[in-house]
């Protein structure tokens, strides 16, 4: 299959839109004053329409905005536009930022710099990747239903395959902050870490979850019934109607502008906000933007175990404030959580501040993914294991059929395979280990064995995502205890892809075991298998003379590359 190309993009609006613009907005018609217990206020509105007339310059605004790479894509048949701007550090960590609505990649732009250029040499920079949300801005108008969360998430998996990078981090606001967790969902492999403004965990109906919550959490209840019960009008509309209402946005800014107004807060600068406003307006998206709430709305439900890619939450004061225990019941491996007051202006309920915290705070906002995505650290060697054991996974269609391990059939290998994985989590963690003898696996599982092996997976990665390559004494579950980073990583992947192997060659699979992988994983099996033979390893078989990578490797550990059921 051709993978759709890249394609330089530049933000050029036809200069009548702009004129269309202006008169539109000077033969507004407006409805009567109200006070604010209605809604956004004329005066509001009127500011803004002034400002947008007399003093926003959006030709100033492209020039901000085409400052930066650009490039358009076709991902499942939408064109999907982003910023890609790169790093002049090596040691980059390429992030997706993903913004929400009436938000847009608008929110994003006074971080670029900082996070690609840090001042110093100690601080972590990063590759950004910054879309617009199919149906918004340059990505829009969308062409077909269908995206809400889940679909975009996989679109940005994509798109960053498409850009070469297969290890990554995701970042998010508002509607970002649901699709960074689901990135991770759908590419746990992938994804180093979750960084979001907020986590939209709500009480499940246990009277149990509600017991002994602290006064700021009661607070925050508080808060959320509050915005449901005075600010929810737009949810609902644009869950249940958005076409009805996408007639209004379509033909008047003056509409657009008092609708999307609603959730900019008044202390924000009119620069900001009508960036973002007229960015709807000058791609037609007013309408097909609204629709991403209709489409999670109308979703068939279906309950997903909780995320298991280490999570990190920002919080800002004046914002949604989310509750850690229920957060920690969709989010197994919460491992940053810091809640900020950054608020210059007093403000009132309805004016959200910290929302846009890129904008609102960039400094503290940009300090915290830093110091977040610091301690990660990629390997690719257990990396490579985990993909050959999800290969050999994927390709069996009898799972009762004997191995080389003993007396196990496949069934029980995988069991034991994915035990080895939660051992090496819990040491590192200490906490999440199998709640099974992965040495007496019981060759029966409840579900799928792809749903089974995935979360086992994801939490070593995890686990050892917060490893420093510079550690020297790393917890494992092996007799010899701690070991250097690499030898601990090692000695996982080891594990992974021998049972990897055991697996592919028991049901007729080529091996997924590379010759590259195992002239890597040689060195570790040198450094720890003697020890264990008897126990985990069988007696090492006699080398080959003209024995390649793998099979010399396989001798190694006493088993047979010529294995045959």
């Amino acid at each position: 299959m051709t993978v759709p190309a890249l394609r330089p993009f530049r933000a050029e609006v036809p200069q009548p839109a702009l004129d269309d613009l202006q008169n539109r907005l000077r033969g507004a018609l407006w409805p009567d004053d109200l006070p604010a217990e209605y809604g956004v206020t004329n005066e509001r509105v009127r500011a803004l329409a002034e400002y947008w007339l007399e003093k926003f310059d959006w030709r100033a605004f492209e020039a901000r905005l085409n400052a930066h790479p650009q490039f358009l894509t076709e991902i499942d048949g939408e064109t999907i536009h982003f910023l890609h701007v790169r790093s002049s550090r090596a040691d980059a960590t390429p992030l997706v930022l993903t913004h929400g609505w009436p938000g847009s990649i608008v929110e994003y732009l006074d971080v670029i710099g900082p996070l690609t250029e840090p001042a110093t040499a100690s601080e972590p920079a990063f590759h950004l990747v910054i879309p617009s949300l199919p149906g918004f801005g340059f990505s829009g108008p969308a062409k077909s239903a269908g995206w809400g969360t889940h679909r975009t998430a996989a679109a940005w998996t994509e798109l960053m395959s498409r850009l070469g990078y297969e290890s990554y981090g995701a970042v998010g606001n508002d509607a970002g902050s649901m699709i960074s967790p689901e990135i991770g969902r759908l590419a746990p492999e992938k994804v180093v870490g979750v960084h979001v403004t907020q986590l939209f965990s709500f009480p499940s109906g246990d009277p149990a979850e509600m017991a002994d919550l602290s006064e700021a959490d009661q607070g925050a209840l508080a808060h959320l019934q509050w915005f449901y019960e005075n600010m929810f009008s737009f949810n609902t509309l644009h869950s249940q109607q958005p076409h009805t209402l996408a007639f209004a946005l379509a033909d008047s800014p003056l509409g657009l502008l008092a609708w999307n107004a609603q959730l900019f807060g008044e202390h924000l600068d009119p620069e900001f906000v009508l960036a973002n406003v007229a960015l709807y307006w000058l791609t037609r998206t007013a309408g097909s933007s609204i629709r991403f709430y209709y489409e999670d709305a109308h979703k068939p439900a279906s309950p997903q175990p909780p995320t298991t890619v280490p999570t990190a939450l920002a919080m800002f004061k004046g914002d949604f404030q989310s509750i850690r225990r229920f957060a920690e019941r969709d989010h197994a491996n919460i491992v940053s959580w810091n809640a900020y007051d950054t608020s210059s202006a007093p403000g009132g309920p309805r004016d959200a501040a910290g929302h846009y915290a890129a904008h609102e705070a960039p400094e503290v906002l940009v300090a915290d993914i830093r110091r977040f995505f610091a301690g990660f650290r990629s390997w690719p060697i257990l990396s490579a294991a985990h993909e050959a054991l999800r290969s050999a996974v994927a390709g069996v269609r009898d799972w009762t059929v004997p191995t080389p391990c003993a007396e196990w059939n496949a069934t029980q290998v995988l069991q034991h395979a994915a035990g080895d994985q939660l051992g090496y989590a819990a040491a590192i963690t200490g906490s999440g280990g199998p709640d099974f003898n992965p040495f007496a696996p019981s060759g029966s599982l409840e579900g799928s064995p792809e749903a089974f092996l995935e979360p086992t997976l994801s939490a070593a990665a995890a686990a050892f995502a917060t490893v420093s390559s510079e550690a020297t004494e790393v917890p494992t579950p092996l007799p010899q205890g701690a070991l250097p980073a690499a030898v601990a990583a090692g000695a996982a992947a080891l594990d992974a892809a021998v049972h990897a192997w055991d697996i592919a060659v028991a049901t007729g699979q080529a091996s997924p075991l590379t010759a590259e992988l195992a002239a890597e994983l040689m060195p570790v099996a040198e450094q720890l298998v003697e020890p264990l033979r008897g126990f985990a390893y069988a007696p090492a078989l006699e080398a080959a003379e003209d024995g390649d990578a793998v099979s010399t490797l396989l001798r190694y550990l006493g088993r047979d590359p010529e294995w045959t059921a």
